[in-house]
């Protein structure tokens, strides 16, 4: 059930010798990065190439983990890497020149990684291929299947590539702007898990007619996607916002530090300690406030249709 593609596997292999080449220039100096970097290109490798892209055309529910890899988990530990400047520096300096310059493609790159942009191609990707008529074309289609995939993980790259991006405006995404992508791309996401987990009917009819597997109901296999895609996958958006404001945390930490051996005063360190607490806390309380409400929402049309059905077993 391996997927031997030799185009994803030079491809993967490839992207791990430029990054390699390049960070050792001492670019890259904490290990961990380095080891971000090739644990994304390890998720790509068991989203594309392992036996996960074969069970995913049979089981709904691997499928929902193929896409969490290659839209979410790959993406992440890629460009927490910040593996930007080490791949410019792997590349021949021919083609290094033409993606660090200014030209069109730069271009391009910057109006797709304006937040709004990015954040809403990252929706958009998943939400359009969540559609019953474009999931069986794609599942059924390998064409079509295989830009499934493209569009996925390229809009997750776009979106993690603004998240993690540590420049200050007007480079990089604030603070504020940075964290309120996570939080709409984490709503987004639990709206649809939800609507998968609470439906009462299957939608897609694709995995059976390549043969559906391991002897469960495709509206259980369905509802155990949607739970997959709703707390693992939000999960991710959780942990990115961590990291965001922890990284946030720290550069105001170091700031208040070099005030401080400077003379000018080293009361940031704390300002920034209590914004990290505050920071976590108010968004802790607001993925649960979304998750409730989303559910409360979704679920109270089942439970009027329970109520109902009970009501309507009562003697009159």
């Amino acid at each position: 059930m391996w997927q031997i593609s030799p185009e994803i596997i030079i491809g993967l292999v490839l992207a791990g010798l430029v990054y390699w080449r390049g960070s050792r220039h001492g670019l890259v100096h904490e290990k961990w990065r380095i080891a971000a970097f090739f644990g994304g290109l390890l998720a790509l490798f068991i989203a594309l190439v392992s036996p996960v892209e074969e069970l995913a055309d049979h089981i709904f529910a691997v499928h929902q983990v193929e896409h969490m890899l290659l839209r979410t988990i790959a993406p992440m530990l890629l460009f927490l890497s910040r593996p930007q400047a080490a791949f410019v520096r792997g590349l021949p300096p021919g083609v290094s020149r033409f993606f660090a310059g200014r030209g069109w493609l730069r271009g391009i790159v910057d109006t797709l990684r304006f937040p709004p942009v990015a954040t809403t191609l990252f929706l958009a990707a998943s939400y359009f291929w969540m559609y019953p008529a474009f999931h069986d074309m794609a599942i059924l289609d390998k064409p079509v299947h295989y830009l499934w995939h493209v569009s996925l993980l390229v809009t997750g790259l776009l979106f993690f590539s603004v998240v993690f991006d540590r420049r200050p405006a007007p480079h990089g995404a604030g603070l504020g702007m940075r964290i309120s992508m996570v939080v709409v791309a984490a709503l987004g996401n639990i709206i649809l898990g939800s609507i998968l987990t609470f439906k009462g009917m299957p939608l897609y009819s694709a995995y059976l007619e390549l043969g559906h597997m391991w002897h469960v109901s495709m509206l259980s296999d369905e509802q155990t996607g949607g739970l997959i895609m709703w707390i693992p996958g939000t999960m991710m958006f959780a942990v990115s916002a961590l990291i965001v404001i922890h990284r946030w945390a720290s550069e105001e930490t170091r700031i208040a530090d070099r005030r401080e051996r400077t003379g000018r005063g080293g009361a940031v360190a704390k300002t920034s300690n209590g914004a990290l607490a505050l920071g976590l806390a108010l968004f802790s309380v607001l993925m649960l406030l979304l998750a409730v409400g989303v559910v409360a929402v979704i679920d109270h049309p089942h439970s009027q249709q329970r109520d109902f059905g009970m009501a309507g077993t009562i003697p009159g």
